[in-house]
């Protein structure tokens, strides 16, 4: 009988990925998470992006994204805007420091990726692809005992 310990060894990929992640953006002075924040903040150069978006993409607490995103405001990345009917509602703009570097960002992502999966054939990477979509698709739900 096999050992049951995917949710360790998922754990473990994680970790190792974003102790890589974290060594490569260090030129940066930027974090993992920071970078991801980063990226998705580039689709949205219009700024139609507001704080809760960005909650509710990466499934963070409030607290967690706005600490998130104050440090990337402290370090001249982003800043964030109040809503002109509604000041509760932040809306969040990339700085030109960020536009600039955002060309040189991407490449690293494919970077990062093609070092997790350096070890994966094509055939192997779509079917991780496949796997992980089907576990994340699991509801909370399904998950109670």
């Amino acid at each position: 009988m096999r050992e049951k310990n995917t949710v360790y060894l998922l754990k473990r990929a994680d970790l190792a990925f974003e102790k890589i992640a974290n060594r490569m953006l260090s030129p940066y002075k930027i974090t993992h998470t920071q970078f991801k924040f980063l990226r998705y903040l580039s689709k949205f150069l219009d700024g139609q992006l507001r704080q809760h978006d960005v909650e509710l993409y990466f499934d963070m607490t409030n607290p967690t994204v706005t600490r998130v995103l104050q440090n990337l405001e402290k370090d001249g990345w982003v800043y964030r805007q109040s809503h002109t009917k509604d000041r509760r509602s932040k809306y969040l703009y990339l700085t030109d420091f960020a536009k600039e570097r955002i060309p040189e960002l991407a490449e690293l992502g494919v970077a990062l990726e093609q070092q997790l999966t350096q070890r994966l054939n094509n055939e192997e990477f779509d079917l991780l692809q496949d796997l992980l979509r089907k576990m994340l698709s699991i509801s909370i739900d399904e998950g109670k005992v």
